[in-house]
């Protein structure tokens, strides 16, 4: 991957964000036709705000996963959704979440239902009480918005966004040591960052062992998704989505990574290094 400047530091409390997932999926419970995202405003930000709407491309996909051969599936959800704009909106910093006229509030990882261990997990603002992870109860939805909203994960109020993340005393316990391009890693479960723990000797001079290279939301030994970084001497970072799930104990993440000219992004490709990133408990 490209040399990682630990001289370069964020200076705005939000961060500087990958482009906003126009054209993903918006998080929707799977009895509900998928919606795709069309626009985005502020993301990442104190009013990160997002729009879907169902296509004719996307009611096709969602007949054919939930309802294969049924007559009519795409004309039907087409009408049912007919000028239907779903729009919600998060203030990535103190952990507000708005949609379908309701306020919510991140609520942590979820803790009590079994299946969904660690998913991130939110409250009704006026009752406190926090959503279940049925579809239903939409709690496992909600969660999912969040992270659409906010792939850094943990509203920045509890958890600042820094370029280093220096572990404390106790930290160990909450996570483990990873290999990754033959540098060892830190894999804080707990917070949702991976740092170098001791660089490759490579890397000397450029990189230190508090240095992240990914941030975001880790289900353990399931799967990861947020923000992965790429340094150059000089040069602002440049983010870019990730996401990925464990087998084997590893990890593996994908991204249309940035593709620099000089210090300008000129793009995304899902080729090269930096598009698959490795984690590999054995190294």
């Amino acid at each position: 991957m490209p040399l990682l400047s630990a001289a370069i530091f964020l200076s705005a409390t939000i961060p500087l964000m990958p482009p906003a997932p126009i054209g993903d999926e918006y998080p929707l419970f799977k009895q509900t036709t998928t919606a795709i995202i069309t626009e985005a405003t502020d993301y990442g930000g104190t009013k990160s705000t997002m729009k879907a709407k169902v296509t004719p491309e996307s009611a096709k996909s969602w007949c054919g996963n939930w309802y294969p051969g049924k007559k009519n599936c795409v004309s039907d959800a087409l009408e049912s959704s007919a000028d239907h704009v779903y729009e919600a909106t998060a203030n990535c910093e103190t952990g507000d979440l708005w949609t379908d006229g309701k306020h919510y509030l991140f609520d942590g990882p979820e803790t009590k239902n079994q299946n969904f261990q660690g998913y991130v997990g939110v409250k009704d603002a006026a009752t406190g009480k926090r959503l279940g992870m049925s579809d239903a109860d939409r709690g496992r939805e909600f969660g999912g918005l969040w992270l659409t909203l906010c792939p850094m994960g943990w509203p920045y109020k509890t958890v600042p966004v820094d370029q280093t993340f220096k572990l404390g005393p106790n930290d160990e316990k909450y996570g483990e040591h990873i290999g990754h391009n033959k540098s060892v890693m830190f894999n804080h479960q707990r917070q949702h960052i991976i740092v170098y723990a001791e660089p490759k000797q490579s890397l000397a001079g450029t990189v230190t062992e508090d240095t992240v290279l990914v941030r975001g939301w880790e289900v353990p030994n399931e799967w990861f998704s947020g923000i992965a970084y790429t340094y150059k001497k000089g040069c602002a970072p440049a983010p870019y989505l990730v996401s990925g799930h464990y087998q084997g104990g590893n990890l593996t993440l994908l991204g249309r990574a940035p593709v620099r000219e000089g210090c300008n992004v000129i793009g995304y490709s899902d080729k090269g290094p930096n598009a698959r990133l490795v984690f590999d408990l054995s190294e």
